[in-house]
């Protein structure tokens, strides 16, 4: 009995969800881990009342060639860090640290 190779229409491929803004699945396309964290800075008054929430975004990129290679922005909205943080990575304001310890088990 033999089996054919050609089968069935092949299924359409699955991926994850998708990385959005587009700034950001730039950075990962191009090899580099990325964080987003959110923070809010309260401003009060002398009374103690609550004048203004200022919201803050840092978006963070690392990558591992031999060195580590870490590059950060921060800005008021997501979209904001994420483009501010691709310029710096384009731009190659990124800081190496050649001095990483990896341990071996």
């Amino acid at each position: 009995m033999s089996m054919s190779m050609r089968g069935a229409a092949p299924r359409p491929r699955r991926h994850g969800l998708t990385l959005e803004p587009i700034d950001r699945r730039a950075l990962e396309r191009a090899g580099w881990r990325t964080t987003l964290d959110y923070r809010e800075n309260h401003l009060r008054g002398r009374d103690g009342r609550l004048l203004e929430v200022v919201p803050t975004w840092t978006a963070e990129a690392e990558r591992f060639d031999g060195d580590l290679v870490v590059a950060s922005a921060v800005a008021g909205t997501a979209d904001e860090a994420w483009a501010l943080l691709r310029v710096e990575v384009e731009s190659d304001r990124s800081r190496a640290t050649p001095r990483v310890r990896l341990l071996r088990p």
